[in-house]
């Protein structure tokens, strides 16, 4: 399922659209009526650690987080976040 958001409402409903996205639910962002991003659900094939290792713009440490990330999302051990700021404090 596809949804239709303002960029308002993905700033007040941040939880419920994370939520959303996590059982499936597909967003497209608009702003002053432009779509300008879309919120999709990671899908457990993509491998994200090999095209950022290909692009040769990132640390190792950092490509290393990124795998064993890949390697939870794979085992169904997802970790969600309330804020930007829990993400980043998660990082180090």
């Amino acid at each position: 399922m596809t949804k239709l958001i303002g960029i308002k409402e993905l700033q007040t409903n941040t939880k419920k659209i994370r939520e959303e996205t996590a059982n499936g639910t597909r967003f497209i962002v608009v702003y002053r009526s432009t779509p300008v991003f879309e919120i999709t659900p990671i899908e457990n094939k993509i491998d994200f650690s090999d095209t950022l290792s290909s692009s040769g713009l990132y640390s190792k440490k950092f490509l290393s987080r990124m795998k064993n990330a890949e390697k939870d999302i794979k085992n169904g051990k997802i970790k969600t976040f309330n804020s930007t700021e829990d993400f980043f404090k998660t990082l180090g």
